[in-house]
């Protein structure tokens, strides 16, 4: 956010969820700034020197704190939330890895991808509402590793379009709300999720399990729609249980043109089918990323007990108000939510979780023995394996489950190809 700014009194006075914002301050500590927002859009903004000079004329200067990462903040007003992901500072650095996206800019592919999912999903299970605002177009210029971003106005879009010094990217802002969520409180925050629940009078693990049945409930009415998240890591999923961040979902309809699209058939692409994302969406969750921590026991030459202890010491003696870019490195490295949650319980109350899970996302005719299979091999193994997720995302036949993830890379990559690309149909330019 453009600058930091001390807390006025009537300002102090916001509430959220009926607590003022000085005391979820107390539980996790936000960054705070001021940000523009257009009264006419609803929108807000970090920065403008990305925006048009009419729509800067009419900003108004508002508090607003960071989210989780530090690609997003937040307002609050009359006891409700608006959440603005995109444009955000810094930017124009890098390539971000977990993203495929310029840092800070939300390109438009992604954003409209996002509100639709949400907005699918929201009619039948989920409660975080979206919409993408489109604000222009900006020239890409990229050195090795090093890129070059700005803005580019009608006149001067059209013609490096010709000159084709770079590519021409769309970009804007996605407002997310709904009437409980919390995005600067994400369940991969263990000590931060207790201290949640105390806050809302609630014990610990019927908050869990309460996160668990609105997740199965999101997940499920999304496989159903024909919707694969594929980042579905603890680290986008709030206290509540709201899933978001669906900027590279994967749809149904899609998964045929990709896969014509790849010249070399690989066992990834074997894997790349509906059956495939669903095991990667449960098991991501729970398993973690399994390619990623692969390579870390590698390099490191560590057991993946020492590697744990390892990401564990880490997670729990970084400073929160100066760590969010590592918490978010640490998100990417994902262990995922048995290890980093629910093993940490009583097996009592994991059971209990995970059962939560299971009754919301399972056909009813499955649970049962869904649950005995996961709890056997659980009390066998001592952690989440890919049998354990194949057991939940394929009940008919776990056993023919793939045995590995998707990998997160060929995800990334899928959005160099099409039908994923942006088209330049699409990117054309114009008045904006």
């Amino acid at each position: 956010m453009n600058q930091k700014h001390p807390l006025e009194k009537e300002e102090i006075e916001d509430v959220l969820y009926g607590h003022r914002m000085i005391e979820w301050q107390q539980v996790r500590p936000l960054a705070q700034g001021l940000v523009f927002f257009d009264p006419v859009t609803k929108i807000a903004y970090s920065h403008t020197a990305y925006l048009s000079e009419d729509v800067q004329r009419r900003l108004l200067r508002k508090k607003a704190f960071e989210s989780h990462s530090q690609r997003a903040y937040f307002i609050v007003e009359n006891n409700e939330l608006n959440e603005y992901k995109g444009l955000t500072l810094p930017y124009s650095d890098e390539i971000v890895p977990a993203s495929g996206q310029p840092r800070g800019l939300l390109l438009k592919v992604h954003g409209e991808r996002e509100a639709r999912a949400l907005n699918d999903i929201a009619k039948r299970a989920g409660n975080v509402k979206a919409e993408y605002h489109d604000i222009g177009m900006a020239i890409l210029k990229t050195e090795g590793a090093k890129i070059d971003v700005r803005p580019l106005s009608a006149e001067e879009c059209e013609e490096l379009e010709k000159k084709k010094e770079g590519e021409i990217i769309q970009y804007g802002v996605l407002r997310r709300w709904g009437e409980d969520y919390i995005p600067f409180i994400r369940l991969d925050l263990f000590q931060i999720v207790r201290q949640l629940a105390i806050m809302e009078g609630i014990a610990h693990v019927e908050l869990l399990s309460n996160a668990m049945k609105r997740l199965g409930r999101i997940l499920r009415t999304g496989h159903e729609l024909g919707i694969y998240h594929c980042f579905t890591h603890p680290g986008n999923v709030d206290a509540h249980g709201n899933l978001i961040d669906y900027e590279h979902a994967i749809y149904r309809d899609e998964i045929p043109g990709i896969k014509g699209n790849i010249k070399i058939k690989t066992e990834d692409v074997e894997r790349f089918n509906e059956e495939g994302l669903r095991f990667r969406d449960i098991d991501i969750f729970f398993g973690g990323a399994r390619e990623i921590l692969r390579r870390c026991q590698e390099c490191f030459k560590l057991s993946r007990e020492g590697l744990m202890t390892k990401i564990g010491f880490l997670r729990e003696n970084i400073e929160l108000s100066v760590g969010i870019p590592v918490f978010e490195v640490l998100a990417h490295l994902n262990i995922g939510f048995y290890e980093d949650t629910i093993k940490k319980l009583p097996f009592g109350d994991q059971r209990r979780i995970i059962e939560a899970f299971i009754d919301n996302y399972c056909p009813v005719s499955k649970r049962q023995g869904i649950k005995k299979d996961v709890f056997s091999v659980l009390a066998r193994e001592g952690e989440w394996t890919e049998e354990v997720s194949g057991f939940i995302a394929n009940p008919e036949n776990p056993k023919g489950m793939s045995d590995r993830q998707i990998p997160n890379e060929f995800i990334l990559n899928l959005w160099k190809l099409p039908p994923l690309k942006l088209r330049k149909s699409s990117t054309k330019c114009g008045k904006f």
